[in-house]
């Protein structure tokens, strides 16, 4: 059984703390309606080449064409991708349980940010996204410098050095070779369907987030 000492929940972003994706939603909204296809094929090249620089590739060529309205974009995330039910308990429930819990998302710091506030979480949660300044948008692995493939892996594999239990909360592709590299898996949509059957931890579906809090309580019990 996992222990509850030395144990970090690595959370992806869209579709997994919000409904949908929102960093899509944004490029097709205001960049023009062709992202959201060129960023599921960018991510369908992780399945067979994982060291693909597809996918940051295209999400800093889609932020690139976006403007500087950040009021604008938070606002339509906040319509049209709003949290899932849970949230605020999930985090409330890894603080309980003395676990840490750090968001590693492709998706934009501005918005992601934004969220967590919202949920008063923002102080409890470390936040590795895209992060924007000005027109340019940037990812940086846990050395900080700047990376352009196997971001989410960077990070799992960081947050998992010296025996640490990484526990993984996603629903992508993009999520799956992260995912793969940890003990327990809390997973939907294409996540869960890329694990199974082949994942050797623990793989648990989840809905809502209330699931994600609820399950956590079990695999940490001793």
């Amino acid at each position: 059984m996992i222990q509850r000492r030395r144990t970090v929940l690595q959370i992806d972003f869209d579709g997994t703390l919000v409904e949908g994706d929102a960093s899509t939603g944004i490029l097709e909204h205001f960049a023009g309606p062709e992202w959201p296809e060129r960023i599921n094929a960018a991510s369908r090249t992780l399945l067979t080449g994982p060291d693909s620089t597809g996918l940051i590739d295209t999400m800093t060529a889609g932020y690139a064409n976006l403007g500087t309205d950040f009021d604008a974009y938070v606002d339509y995330v906040r319509k049209h991708h709003p949290a899932r039910p849970g949230l605020r308990e999930l985090i409330d429930t890894a603080d309980q349980l003395d676990i840490e819990a750090h968001v590693v998302s492709n998706g934009f710091d501005f918005y992601i940010r934004e969220h967590l506030r919202a949920a008063g979480v923002d102080e409890r949660v470390a936040a590795h996204t895209g992060a924007a300044e000005g027109k340019a948008l940037s990812y940086a692995g846990p050395d900080g410098s700047p990376v352009r493939s196997r971001f989410k892996e960077r990070w799992a594999k960081h947050l998992s050095r010296d025996g640490v239990t990484v526990i993984y909360v996603g629903d992508g592709t993009s999520d799956i070779a992260a995912a793969s590299m940890c003990a327990v898996v809390f997973a939907r949509d294409s996540l869960l369907t890329g694990l199974q059957g082949r994942f050797q931890g623990q793989l648990r579906p989840f809905e809502t987030l209330y699931d994600v809090a609820r399950s956590l309580r079990e695999v940490t019990r001793s």
